[in-house]
């Protein structure tokens, strides 16, 4: 088996880019069906009731769809700006080449869409597995002084603030540093794991010719 260990060329730059911005696509916050069954089994159908209730508070149906819009906006916007600040060479090709930019902004547009989508169509799942956790760590006294608290105005608007808080601009410049660090050590850290790799499956290439 064969591995490259030159330089990568822009095209391979642009290529992990648009990977990494796929693999940190919220879209994997929806919770499988078996494991949101788990998650509301063997629970007290009473605190169960009151955790939905608590919920259905933070994040109200009526706006959840808005909720979810602009987590996805705001942590993509994060994301990206720290990709960029920590591989400067990929803003430059973006920079160089405006086709090559306008098919990757088509692509993380296409990527928010189906990511909402993910979220809407799974939010069901995701509100009963939230609301069978809540159940199972709070006894019934406790989840009723939740639920009386998120049910004033100064609980509702400290609840159903948290999808906004990626839009504020501390925790914006926080997470773009995140991955601004993290872009950073990606090449570094790619290439120690195929050094790693590397004598183990040259030993099994060897082996094969010499069965």
């Amino acid at each position: 088996m064969t591995i490259s260990f030159g330089p990568p060329s822009r095209g391979a730059m642009l290529f992990a880019l648009a990977a990494a911005a796929a693999l940190f696509a919220p879209a994997a916050l929806a919770a499988p069906q078996s494991a949101t069954a788990r998650a509301t089994e063997a629970v007290d159908p009473a605190r169960l009731v009151k955790a939905r209730n608590i919920v259905e508070q933070t994040m109200p149906t009526e706006q959840r769809d808005a909720m979810f819009a602009q987590m996805l906006d705001a942590m993509m916007a994060n994301l990206m700006s720290g990709m960029m600040q920590g591989n400067p060479g990929l803003s430059e090709v973006l920079q160089e080449k405006p086709a090559a930019a306008a098919v990757f902004a088509d692509f993380i547009t296409r990527q928010k869409t189906l990511a909402l989508e993910d979220l809407k169509d799974s939010a069901p799942e995701m509100i009963e597995a939230i609301a069978g956790a809540y159940a199972k760590r709070f006894n019934l006294a406790e989840l009723t002084e939740i639920e009386a608290f998120v049910r004033t105005p100064t609980g509702a608007r400290f609840l159903q603030s948290g999808t906004q808080l990626f839009s504020d601009p501390g925790i914006a410049a926080w997470q773009a540093a995140h991955f601004s660090r993290a872009q950073q050590r990606q090449s570094s850290e790619v290439r120690r794991l195929l050094d790693d790799l590397k004598p183990i499956l040259e030993s099994e290439d060897d082996a094969s010719g010499n069965s």
